[in-house]
């Protein structure tokens, strides 16, 4: 299994509503974004994990903010094809090595963080949070000298559409994960106007 991107865009989201969520869902496949992280911040994540793996099951779902080893079983469970944390936790990284079709993306902020990763067989990782810690620059900066080694880097939080044709310019970042394309606000009321003109937005900032 690899994780492969035609669209390199992860969006992340906080769900309350299945049914919302797999509308939201829907809208993304029909521009080609054919791949979500939801979040375990709401009694509903699961849910909508199952719900979308049953409805789309082409598609790649997965789970965020897991820190436990009962997220990371629970969110399997539902159909999650990859696990993503907020920090790096040998853990995680040690039960994930239990799952072979499974995908554990661990988040890093600091050279010591990553190298800790890289050293434990990592080979994706979560830059987090992105923009309140340093940026594109800073990314660049702690990515070098580890260039001898092999892996993948999506950053994620606080991205907005301006952002994101320089961060995939960085070696080795391979998508973007950001909120902007799912926000729960505009879920919630239905507003897929929105929605679809953010999605646009993303679209027309990608590298051509």
């Amino acid at each position: 299994m690899s994780l492969q991107f035609s669209i390199p865009i992860i969006p992340i989201g906080v769900f309350y509503d299945v049914a919302k969520t797999l509308k939201m869902f829907e809208l993304l496949m029909q521009h080609g974004i054919r791949c979500i992280e939801v979040t375990l911040r709401t009694a509903q994540a699961l849910d909508c994990i199952a719900a979308l793996k049953n409805t789309f099951p082409d598609a790649m779902i997965g789970a965020g903010s897991v820190i436990t080893h009962d997220d990371f079983k629970a969110a399997v469970d539902a159909g999650a094809m990859f696990i993503v944390s907020p920090c790096v936790s040998d853990a995680l990284i040690e039960l994930s090595h239990k799952y072979k079709n499974i995908y554990y993306i661990p988040g890093f902020t600091t050279p010591t963080e990553l190298a800790h990763a890289l050293l434990m067989h990592v080979d994706v990782l979560k830059f987090f949070p992105a923009q309140h810690c340093g940026g594109v620059h800073y990314l660049k900066a702690i990515v070098e000298p580890f260039t001898k080694f092999s892996f993948s880097i999506i950053p994620t939080g606080g991205i907005q559409p301006a952002h994101i044709a320089e961060y995939l310019s960085v070696p080795k970042v391979v998508a973007c994960g950001l909120s902007y394309l799912v926000d729960s606000h505009l879920i919630e009321h239905g507003d897929y106007i929105n929605l679809d003109k953010r999605i646009n937005e993303i679209l027309a900032c990608l590298p051509r």
